[in-house]
C-alpha cells in the first residue's frame, strides 16, 4: 500500500516539475520575442501571447507568467525602480489576461479575438499615460494625444497577428500542454 502512495505521489511531483517547466519555457519565450521585436516600436507578439496563454494555461497561470515576465524585462532594462514603468506595465498585461478571460467564455470568434487585440493595445498605451504625463511633467492630455499614433501600431499588429497566429497556437499549445502534463 505504501509503494502505491509513493508511486501515486512521485508522479503527481513529476506533473507539477513539468508544469513548472513548461511555463517558464512560457514566459521565456514572451520575453525573447520582446527582445527580438525590440527594434521596431510597439511592435510585438505579447499580447497574442498573453492570450493564448490565458486560453491554454487559465488566468492564474498567465498571472504568474505576466508577474515574472514583467519583472524579469524591467530588471534586465533597469526600469524595476520605476514605479511608472513597472506598475502600469503589470497592471496593463494582468488586466488584458482578466478581459480576455471573460470574453473566451462568452465566444470562440477569432474577429471578436482580433478586435479584441486591437482594443487591448490602446488599453496597454493608456496604463501608462497618467504615469508618464506626471513623470515628465506634461498636460495629461497632450501626452495621451501623441501615444495615440503608437497605439493604433499596437492595435493593427495585436489584430493581424490575432487574426492570422492564434487558433493555430492555440491548438498546437493545448495539444502540448495536454501531452506533456
Amino acid at each position: 500500500m505504501a509503494t502505491i502512495l509513493q508511486l501515486e505521489s512521485r508522479i503527481s511531483m513529476n506533473k507539477h516539475i513539468k508544469e513548472i517547466t513548461l511555463l517558464a519555457l512560457a514566459t521565456s519565450i514572451l520575453f525573447v520575442q520582446e527582445l527580438m521585436f525590440s527594434f521596431i516600436p510597439n511592435i510585438q507578439l505579447t499580447t497574442f501571447l498573453i492570450l493564448v496563454y490565458t486560453s491554454v494555461f487559465g488566468l492564474k497561470k498567465t498571472y504568474m507568467i505576466i508577474i515574472v515576465h514583467v519583472f524579469i524585462d524591467n530588471l534586465l532594462f533597469g526600469s524595476l525602480g520605476m514605479l511608472n514603468i513597472w506598475i502600469p506595465m503589470a497592471l496593463a498585461w494582468l488586466l488584458i489576461a482578466s478581459i480576455f478571460s471573460l470574453i473566451r467564455k462568452k465566444t470562440d470568434s477569432i474577429i471578436v479575438f482580433a478586435l479584441s487585440g486591437y482594443i487591448f493595445g490602446h488599453i496597454y498605451g493608456m496604463m501608462f499615460v497618467p504615469f508618464q504625463a506626471w513623470l515628465i511633467e506634461i498636460d495629461i492630455l497632450l501626452y495621451l494625444i501623441a501615444d495615440i499614433p503608437w497605439q493604433i501600431i499596437m492595435g493593427i499588429a495585436n489584430f493581424l497577428t490575432i487574426l492570422w497566429l492564434y487558433k493555430p497556437f492555440e491548438k498546437f499549445l493545448n495539444e502540448l500542454y495536454s501531452r506533456y502534463i
